[in-house]
Formats: structure tokens, sequence, C-alpha cells
């Protein structure tokens, strides 16, 4: 799919220039135009914008919904959904419910009056029927809204298996999992289209507590709080500690893991020798923490370009499409081997 990024690149001008040529709203030179346009023919580029949006009713934007705007994981998936809604040609409109109060009602106030496009969100829901309710393209991330409304999510069950093999094998008796509040893992009654949980992730944490329990493993929780509360990260790695001093492995979000790896250091242990410290999502804080820290990395290039591929087929019918089973795209995850496992 050519964007004007590529565009951009190719005439070896600003986006916003290729953006006031194609779309004839600003004065650029003549040299500019002439060479803007020569890219566009040379790639065969289409403004989307022209042929499918020379309505009112389409505004250019898209909302991006993030539970915050400071945790690496979701500063990173922001950023690759930025790329991708360029090469649709769309601008993004992200907030963080944690930054704002009130975000979502935001994001969908603007929806429904058509100064947005389409929404992908990645934050729970405070009102799920208001939001099925609504036709418009939505697409959620790691959430289940309605049946109706596409998911993207990387393979948590997967995810769980990498983690219980390494483990296992490495001859863990008691793990202490971190991860948000229990509460988010709520079920919800089974439907037709047997979804049976509306956070994704609660899967991962069932059949990883399940499938160590059922080898005589001990498997403890520490709770983070919330995520968008950094300090909360380095609480729940002295608490582990803390609470259960005979811990051998540790199984935590990136900045858990690594704060886990500094009070490791801090008591005397060796890692992994004396105790085994596992991430999950695999941003940068996984290489940050004075060792390498072995991650299951979630794919980030794929998990945007999903949500953005499905929002744009989204958008081709206005999100009036609430009576079929949406789709839900499940992203591979790969365990990257660092220096803190047997």
């Amino acid at each position: 799919m050519v964007g004007m990024r590529d565009v951009a690149r190719k005439a070896g001008v600003s986006l916003s220039t290729v953006s006031l040529v194609v779309n004839d709203t600003g004065y650029v030179s003549q040299d500019m135009h002439d060479r803007v346009m020569q890219a566009v023919k040379e790639l065969g580029y289409i403004p989307k914008k022209k042929l499918h949006r020379a309505d009112a009713q389409h505004s250019g934007f898209v909302g991006v919904l993030l539970p915050t705007l400071n945790h690496p994981f979701f500063v990173s998936l922001a950023a690759e959904i930025h790329k991708q809604l360029a090469s649709i040609d769309e601008v993004p409109v992200t907030l963080g419910v944690a930054q704002m109060p009130g975000a979502e009602t935001v994001l969908l106030d603007m929806l429904r009056h058509k100064k947005l496009d389409g929404l992908i969100t990645c934050s729970h829901a405070e009102d799920e029927s208001s939001v099925a309710a609504l036709e418009a393209p939505i697409v959620a991330f790691d959430r289940f809204i309605d049946p109706s409304i596409p998911i993207v999510q990387s393979d948590w069950l997967q995810a769980a298996r990498l983690v219980c093999t390494q483990l296992l094998d490495s001859g863990a008796k008691h793990v202490v999992e971190m991860g948000g509040p229990r509460s988010q893992f709520r079920d919800i009654p089974i439907d037709a289209q047997g979804n049976d949980t509306s956070f994704p992730t609660t899967h991962y944490h069932r059949a990883l507590e399940e499938e160590l329990a059922s080898h005589g493993v001990r498997v403890d929780y520490v709770q983070v709080d919330h995520v968008a509360q950094l300090p909360l990260f380095s609480k729940a790695a002295v608490a582990a500690f803390e609470s259960f001093p005979r811990l051998d492995a540790i199984i935590a979000p990136d900045m858990a893991a690594a704060y886990s790896v500094q009070q490791a250091l801090k008591r005397g242990l060796k890692i992994p020798q004396d105790v085994q410290i596992m991430s999950f999502d695999g941003t940068l804080v996984a290489d940050a923490a004075g060792l390498r820290i072995t991650t299951v990395r979630q794919n980030v290039g794929m998990l945007s370009h999903s949500l953005v591929h499905l929002l744009a087929e989204e958008m081709q019918y206005d999100g009036k499409r609430r009576d079929r089973r949406a789709e839900r795209k499940i992203i591979p995850v790969r365990l990257i081997k660092g220096d803190t496992t047997r």
C-alpha cells in the first residue's frame, strides 16, 4: 500500500509538502509541486481523500484511545499505529485515559459527530453497550467489547506455553507472577460466538497458573494496581521478594521485571542461579536492566498493521456491519532468550 510517506521519501520533501500538493490545500513552489507529482506518478499513488472522502462526512482523523501515554509498551504501540495511519492518509488523535479523564467520551462524541473517521481503542470501555451501539468504524486492541467489533490481540495462549516450558524445563518450584488488577480479568457470559472474557489477557494468566500448578509449581500473584503509575512497578518488585523470600522465578511486565532484577541483585541473589526473571511485552526496558531479560515479545509492528488494516475495512462500510461476527486477529509472540533464565 503506497502512502504519502512513500511519496515524500521518493520526492525528497516533507510529508506536509506532499499533503499540500495532493490535497491542493496550500502553496508550494513549482519545483516542489513537480517533484511531488512525479513521485505520485512513478509510485502509482492515489490520494484517497480525493477519491473516497470528497464529502464533508469524512474528517481525515482517526482516534487512538490508550490506557496511558507514559507506559513503554503503549508508547511503542502508538508510534507504530501512527506510522500505519499515515499510509492510509489518516491523522491520529491520540488520548490517554490516565492523562485525560473522560478521554473515551471525548473520542466517542467526535466519532458520533463525524469529526473522526474511525477509532482504535486500546483501553477498557467505560460503557461497552454505548460503544457497541455506535454505528461507526471501531477496532479494539486486546479488549472484547462486542461480537461486531473487530479485535487484534497477541497470542496469549502461546505466550503462556512459552513461559511454562521455560520455567518447567529449568526446574522452577515457586513462581511469582505480576500483572494488573485481577478485577480486570472479569468473565462475561459466553455468547453464541464463544466470547468468554472482556480481557483476552485473562487466558494467559489462567493457562499459565493452571499449567504450572498441575506440575506442582507454586504460583503467587503480585498486583500492579494501575499501569499508568510507574512507581507501582518498583513497589511490586519489592513486595514480591518481601512477601515470598523463597521464590525462585518471576514473570512480570517489562518494567516490573527490570525492577525485580535490581531487587534480586540488591539482596545478593544470583541471576539466574538463585532466581530466574522473565518479562512479557519485550520493549526496550527488557534490555535496560543491566542484564538482558528473557522476554516474551509482542509483535508491535504486526499488531499495529492489523489494527489499521481492519479499521480501513470498517471505514469502507462506515461501521455499519453490526449484524455479523467481526474478525479476531491473533498475532504470534516470540520468546527472546536473555541472561536472566537458565
